[in-house]
Parts: C-alpha cells; sequence; structure tokens
C-alpha cells in the first residue's frame, strides 16, 4: 500500500484503522500481561531484543545483522533466535543449516544464515526451548529478532523500531508499551521532531535511524554498479513503500509490490522479466529477502540483482549495547 505521508486519505484510513483495532490491541494487551506473569530470566546468558510494535516493516532483520556484525567484528560467539514465520519449522525450536531452504525455515533465517554461517540459529515459536538450547551450545550472547511478544522472558536490553508514517505502526499493540524500552529507535525522523518527542517525554533514549543502500549483487554475488541504469523494482517486505522509496535515487521506472513473506513462482519472475523486457529496464532488483526465495527459480537470461540494506543510527547504539553487555560480565 502506498499512501502519502500526509495525505487526507492517510488521516482518514489511520482513523478508521486505529477504531477498529482498539478490541484488538486491548485483547493483546491483557495476553501480554498474563505472559508476562511467568517471566523467566536466564542469567546465564545476555540477551538482546529486537523489537516492533507493528506487524512489520521497521527493518528488523536490519538491525539484527547490524549487531551481528560488530559481535563477529570482535570475535564474540553469539546466538540468534527467530520466528521462522511462515515456515515448516515455525511451531517448533530448530538449530538451522546452511543448506536448508526458505520454505523450511523462513526467508529472514535463511538471509541470517546466510551471513552467519558459523554461528547457531534457530527457528521457531518456542522460544524458551531456543534459549536453553543456545545456552547449552555456550552461547553468551543471544539476540531475539522479534522478541517484544516474549514477554515472559527478561530481557538485558530491548530495542524497540517504530516508522511513524507506516500507517500500520500502531495497530497491533498500544503505543504505551515502548515505555519500558530501553533504547526507541523513529525512522527517517528530523532532528528537530526528535527534539520535540525528547522534550515531551524528558527522556534520551528516543533515537533516529535510516537505512542506506549498500551494494548491489548479481546472481553469482558479484557486486554491480548499477549509477546509470534502468531499473524493475520489486519487494515482499512489512513495507514495501520504503524500499520503492530508497530506489528512487537511481533510474527506478516500475515497481510492483507483494505481501510480507510472499512466495514467488516461476510464472511470477518470468512475467516481471516481461515488464522489464516491455519497459526496456536493464535489471529486475530487490531486496535480499527476496532473492533468499528466488535462487533456485530459473533465472537464465534475467539481469536479477539485489540489494543489501544497511540500518544506521544517529548515535552509537551498538556501543551502548556492548558496553552493557561488558558491564555485566558476558564481554
Amino acid at each position: 500500500m502506498y499512501i502519502k505521508t500526509h495525505s487526507k486519505s492517510k488521516k482518514i484510513l489511520i482513523f478508521f484503522l486505529n477504531s477498529i483495532s482498539i478490541g484488538f490491541k486491548t485483547a493483546s494487551f491483557f495476553y501480554l500481561k498474563i505472559k508476562s506473569l511467568n517471566k523467566k530470566h536466564y542469567r546465564a546468558a545476555f540477551i538482546i531484543s529486537v523489537n516492533n510494535l507493528s506487524f512489520g516493516g521497521t527493518g528488523k532483520t536490519s538491525l539484527v545483522i547490524k549487531i551481528c556484525e560488530e559481535l563477529k567484528k570482535r570475535k564474540i560467539k553469539f546466538a540468534i533466535i527467530t520466528r521462522g514465520y511462515l515456515s515448516k519449522f515455525e511451531k517448533k525450536s530448530v538449530l538451522i543449516n546452511s543448506n536448508q531452504s526458505p520454505e523450511e525455515i523462513g526467508d529472514e533465517a535463511k538471509v541470517l544464515k546466510n551471513r552467519f554461517p558459523n554461528q547457531d540459529i534457530f527457528v521457531g515459536k518456542k522460544r524458551k526451548d531456543s534459549i536453553g538450547k543456545a545456552i547449552e551450545n555456550k552461547n553468551r550472547i543471544i539476540i531475539l529478532d522479534d522478541g517484544f511478544q516474549s514477554i515472559n522472558i527478561y530481557k538485558d536490553c530491548s530495542i524497540m523500531l517504530l516508522n511513524p508514517e507506516h500507517p500500520y505502526y500502531y495497530l497491533r499493540n498500544f503505543k504505551f508499551l515502548i515505555r519500558k524500552e530501553n533504547f526507541i529507535l523513529l525512522y527517517n525522523i528530523s532532528q528537530n521532531h526528535l527534539k520535540n518527542i525528547k522534550k515531551k517525554h524528558k527522556n534520551s533514549k528516543y533515537c533516529t535511524y535510516k537505512f542506506e543502500h549498500g551494494n548491489f549483487y548479481n546472481k553469482k554475488g558479484k557486486i554491480i554498479n548499477i549509477k546509470d541504469s534502468s531499473l524493475i523494482g520489486f519487494s515482499a517486505l512489512g513495507d514495501n513503500s520504503r524500499f520503492k522509496e530508497s530506489l528512487s535515487t537511481f533510474n527506478l521506472i516500475g515497481f510492483l509490490g507483494y505481501k510480507d513473506h510472499f512466495s514467488y513462482t516461476q510464472d511470477i519472475i518470468d512475467n516481471l522479466n516481461t515488464l522489464r523486457i516491455d519497459k526496456k529496464a536493464d535489471y529486475l532488483i530487490c531486496t535480499e529477502k527476496d532473492f533468499v526465495k528466488l535462487i533456485n527459480l530459473n533465472l537464465n537470461n534475467i539481469p536479477l540483482i539485489y540489494s543489501k540494506n544497511i540500518i544506521e543510527f544517529n548515535f552509537n547504539l551498538l556501543g551502548s549495547i556492548l558496553n552493557h553487555a561488558k558491564r555485566k560480565g558476558f564481554i
């Protein structure tokens, strides 16, 4: 869905959706309250939770990758625990391997395993089981991808990502639930807006983040320069408009968005390539999360490239997290 940020249609849509979501948010609130009565503290591990108030689209996986890259650079062993949404193992707790497909482990888990093949990554809704297994494997740093719903687990550091311009960002849970987060990251807002928020809440834990395109890669993993190339973009994210907007700085001549975690078929990729030919575009371009679901399709004669987004902050978030872990004796 693409809605102009300050349009009248967006304001009407937000009011309508917020009104009908009150019942759902109320039920969710009491569910979380009841769940929190049985909170478990894992003293053998430092648990970092990357959270999302909405149904998706804020860039949790990009932040998980950023944290893990910093840990890897410092040669610190860690484990990642993610749900594996709509995957074969979603209802279990499974230590995954690099040979498993996105259908088995989920698209986000596949991206994470590709990036960190030598680290333990667990998939499944049974987060407590996964944490227990991660600790048994000598992991003292554990990252929970989308850990907000796991309120029955004590976290040493919680980070909430919010995109206030996303029309669905507060329809899943009440906004006041973010108050206990250690850090609240707001997507792409001005420094003046940030100052007003901090003044209103008298809290320094609010900060900003944004995304930048890293390199672009072809099917063989070779870096491609797309400076003067024409592009047809597509993605299946929680917020496709964010990816579309980021590509607009290049020569983007067409874009198609699909629902989050969408499973691509050969017909779909062939139709996208037909569109590329009709528009006389040089490349089809998607995200890394999309690409892992396309790799086993027939991509011969299809000039497909993908982007690896990089998340950036306006302060030293990673240093703050690692210093906290160091003070608690985990680094």
